[in-house]
């Protein structure tokens, strides 16, 4: 016999799977519908559009314009499938869920084999990839409908329907309904001719489509005056006009009814409703009234609530009626599947439309505020009956029963914590006055760990440094130790997280998993980022120890990636990728897993993998883990992520890309507080200044970087022991634009200094970026033997590892360098890597002549005078929009500029074109 915590978790289970069944469900449409023919036609003819944005406040009728578009594309022979949205969709596991069984109904509909099911649940990045390529695989055309896309308030879950825009094959598209949707990946689309927007104007009503909704739909004897004043009131607003038709027929005597029918779209709204709730019986009435706190309805359910013993029967009326009564259990959808199976398999489940349901408990709080606690109590007993504690703490808490939902919480929060479900623990919590959550330390710890995966960790450790503390032991104070190091690295405050564990007398572990392995691991990345690697690789083996055979997958990304960092800076390439391989793939046990661990290990793999010149893997990577890290990252991610997505659109000759993706990184620094971050994109932008050529601009951008305050030295060693500035921090920046602007002898005896000290500290990774370095000052000062020599040397090791973009990334006169060296090499190197290599630097060229140059390049014609400015622009590092402004023309003439220099210099890019430039003299 199944026991009580069985019976109630397969209950749970079943009203997940039914509540994913009624959400692939299209809503029926209504027998009084108007065909939106223009609507339809233009979505069924937009031929090489990959979104279509149906985008309208509440009620101008997107639902049923998407439903006709699909009804007309079901015609046509194309798949279609039909996904709505909903707040819970913004957990990125949840929502990738849901889209994934969305696009399994396109493949049974199209004939297409199904893929084989997962054996386990997958990370929200990893999932999103394998989705995203399962689609972009498909062969044949399909539409998938998503409803209701003003739900997703998650940036990163929005992001992933952009990725899978942008990645949908020929013949595919998305039509998304949405209130309101960000502009962010608009504007390519736009730009491609890829978007199709259905505005609030096409969607009203016309005069003509007025007169057929209210005289055939609605079948109202109504005058033509009266239909025209009707349509010029509501200006085609499709609700109101549904509204309308609803009073008017109850009414007699319509014309004083329009006379009178005004005001703004809301009063319009509410003025409606109520005058057709006045309408109905009084026990319905009240029904509606003390039913109106629920966001989902049962029988059962609201006979708790209203205290009657024919809540069924109401339902059933209401739905038969079209009062505002919407069928969850998706039992009315002709044809479609029958629901899931359930432990009650009678009853049927209910929402309120959303416009109604904020009226009715608008009414309910004017009609009898003072049984508003008592309706919310009954519903949070009943499901603290039926086993599910999250609604029975919703609903105490809405009760204001702090004290009856604050004992359920406790009992439940180490499982939400483990879940991850930071968002709605932050959303409850906060609600809590402080004095009540006071008699809860538990409770007030499971706060700041929330905060910190939604809010940041600034403000976390502000409310940790409110919680009075003394004398805390057990599992709550293995709670505070681990929160406090690991927020105080999450903020850069490394001399403080230091002298945290240095005054800290208690051992490790104190034996309570999660809080002692989350210490051990952020004990371990400071004893790293100060040197002690032997410290830091003893504290991730007690990391892993303590959470050996948990479930506690959060922990063994955060060991893992840790690790794969010493590696990297030691330069064990291969073996970091082996460690950042098995992070990023850890299957989390739930649906509600945390993404930041997992972003954080996307992140750096796709560090690796641009390392080894796997460019285009890292660029997937990066597009799904740098938005889940953007806002609670660690900075060494968010610095990493940015720097590498800039550094691979100005490989591809994308450099007002790579410039965007620094600005954000540079303004995401200043909105969190985060120097480092805009110290980082400063860096970046002085190497991007030294390969165009412009000195003076890289030598600005270093002066920012400059900041004594940040870049503490360790002893021995000037270079910062971030694992973001690893190989870009100010001495290498400086080191790089000596190489231009002083004297070779005295930059290569510099450069001999601090390898020697990065050699000592065992930064080996490091060392070869300086020896690379070395060999094109050894070059420069005259010194050809002892620059192949040390160019050979880098080579060696980075052949070992499979090092290519540490030589790629640099200059063209290291690119030469290297692929002499690899002449000189011979066997001695893989002919694999010289292949790969070489191919990443451009191939092997020849030593450049000047004279052969000149003779080459000579000017097909005369650059004019606007071009020569654009050039000088361009040559000192502006984007097409800054030199737009600089000149005061539109960007569209500084692209035209832009072709016609590059056609004049024969040049295939930017870079090439300053290179050319320089070397005939123009610049």
């Amino acid at each position: 016999m199944a026991t009580i915590e069985e019976t109630s978790a397969g209950q749970r289970g079943a009203a997940r799977a039914a509540t994913l069944v009624a959400k692939l469900r299209p809503p029926m449409l209504t027998p009084f519908q108007v065909e939106r023919r223009a609507i339809c036609d233009a979505v069924c003819a937009a031929g090489f559009v990959k979104l279509v944005l149906v985008r309208a406040p509440a009620g101008f009728g997107k639902t049923t314009a998407m439903l006709q578009c699909r009804a007309r594309l079901d015609a046509e022979g194309v798949a279609t499938a039909w996904l709505t949205l909903d707040r819970a969709d913004n957990d990125a596991t949840r929502f990738l869920g849901s889209l994934e069984a969305a696009f399994a109904l396109v493949l049974r509909k199209g004939g297409a084999p199904l893929a084989a099911a997962q054996p386990a649940p997958q990370s929200a990045g990893e999932h999103a990839l394998a989705l995203i390529d399962r689609m972009a695989a498909h062969d044949r055309p399909f539409t998938l409908f998503l409803d209701d896309f003003e739900a997703l308030q998650n940036p990163a879950v929005a992001g992933l329907v952009w990725q899978v825009v942008e990645h949908l094959p020929p013949g595919a598209r998305l039509v998304v309904g949405t209130r309101w949707v960000p502009e962010s990946g608009l504007a390519r689309l736009r730009a491609r001719g890829e978007l199709l927007e259905i505005e609030p104007a096409q969607l009203r009503f016309t005069a003509d489509e007025t007169d057929s909704f209210l005289r055939r739909a609605r079948g109202l004897a109504l005058q033509p005056a009266a239909i025209s004043t009707l349509h010029r009131r509501t200006e085609g607003w499709a609700t109101a006009l549904w509204l309308a038709s609803v009073a008017l027929e109850r009414r007699g005597q319509p014309d004083a009814f329009i006379a009178g029918f005004s005001g703004s779209n809301a009063a319009i709204a509410d003025y409606l409703v109520e005058d057709v709730y006045l309408h109905l019986p009084d026990a319905v009435r009240a029904f509606l009234l003390r039913t109106s706190i629920l966001d989902q309805l049962s029988g059962p359910l609201c006979d708790a609530v209203s205290g009657t013993a024919d809540s069924e029967e109401i339902l059933a009326w209401l739905e038969r009626a079209n009062l505002f009564l919407m069928p969850l259990d998706g039992e009315r959808h002709g044809g479609a599947e029958p629901p899931a199976q359930t432990h009650q398999p009678n009853v049927r489940w209910y929402r309120y439309h959303s416009l109604f349901s904020s009226f009715l408990r608008a009414q309910l709080q004017q009609a009898m505020p003072h049984e508003v606690p008592a309706l919310q109590m009954a519903a949070s007993r009943w499901y603290e009956q039926q086993g599910r504690p999250v609604p029975a703490i919703e609903h105490a808490l809405a009760a204001g029963a702090v004290d009856h939902a604050l004992p359920l919480l406790a009992g439940k929060v180490d499982e939400l914590l483990a879940q991850g479900r930071m968002r709605l623990l932050t959303r409850w919590l906060d609600a809590v006055p402080a004095d009540a959550l006071a008699a809860w330390p538990k409770l007030q710890i499971a706060h700041v760990w929330a905060l910190s995966f939604t809010r940041g960790p600034a403000d976390a450790i502000a409310l940790l440094q409110t919680i009075p503390l003394a004398g805390a032991e057990g599992d709550l104070l293995a709670h505070v130790r681990a929160l406090r190091h690991m927020l105080l690295n999450m903020m850069d405050r490394f001399d403080e997280a230091r002298a945290c564990s240095r005054d800290d007398p208690l051992p490790l572990p104190m034996g309570y998993p999660f809080p002692d392995s989350i210490l051990a691991t952020s004990m371990a990345r400071m004893a790293a980022v100060t040197g002690d690697y032997r410290e830091a690789r003893r504290l991730l083996g007690v990391a892993r120890q303590v959470v050996r055979g948990s479930d506690s997958n959060f922990n063994k990304i955060f060991s893992e990636s840790v690790e794969g960092l010493i590696d990297l800076r030691q330069g064990r390439l291969q073996q970091a990728l082996a460690r950042f391989r098995i992070a990023a793939s850890t299957m989390l046990p739930n649906r509600y897993g945390p993404t930041n661990g997992n972003a954080m290990a996307g992140i750096l793999l796709a560090d690796a993998l641009y390392e080894i010149n796997e460019r285009e893997r890292a660029e997937r990577l990066l597009t799904v883990y740098v938005p889940l890290a953007r806002d609670l990252g660690l900075p060494d991610q968010i610095i990493t992520g940015h720097t590498v997505l800039a550094r691979i659109a100005y490989d591809r000759g994308d450099v007002d890309g790579a410039h965007e993706w620094l600005a954000a990184l540079e303004h995401l620094g200043h909105h969190r507080g985060l120097p480092r971050l805009v110290l980082g994109a400063m860096l970046e932008r002085a190497r991007l200044a030294l390969l165009q050529g412009n000195q003076h601009a890289a030598e600005q951008a270093l002066q920012h970087a400059a900041d004594p305050a940040l870049w503490r030295a360790r002893p021995g060693l000037s270079a910062v022991s971030s694992f973001a500035n690893d190989l870009e921090d100010v001495v290498m920046g400086r080191l790089r634009l000596a190489l231009f602007t002083e004297p070779c002898v005295r930059t290569r005896e510099a450069i001999e200094t601090e390898l020697a000290a990065t050699e000592r500290a065992q930064l080996m990774r490091r060392a070869l970026k300086l020896r690379i370095l070395l060999a094109l000052a050894c070059q420069r000062s005259g010194d050809a033997p002892q620059a192949l020599q040390a160019m050979g040397e880098a080579l060696r090791f980075g052949a070992a590892e499979g090092f290519i973009r540490i030589f790629a990334d640099e200059s063209t006169d290291v690119r030469r360098l290297v692929a002499e060296a690899c002449l000189r090499q011979g066997s001695a190197l893989p002919a694999g890597y010289v292949e790969r290599l070489l191919q990443a630097c451009g191939g092997a060229p020849e030593p450049v002549d000047p004279a052969a140059m000149q003779a080459r390049h000579g000017l097909l014609e005369p650059l004019t005078p606007k071009e020569q400015k654009v050039l000088q622009l361009l040559a000192e590092g502006f984007s097409n929009v800054a030199m737009a402004d600089r000149l005061f023309v539109s960007e569209t003439t500084v692209r035209t500029h832009l072709r016609n220099i590059s056609a004049k210099l024969r040049a295939s890019n930017r870079t090439q074109a300053v290179a050319i430039a320089r070397q005939l003299g123009l610049l």
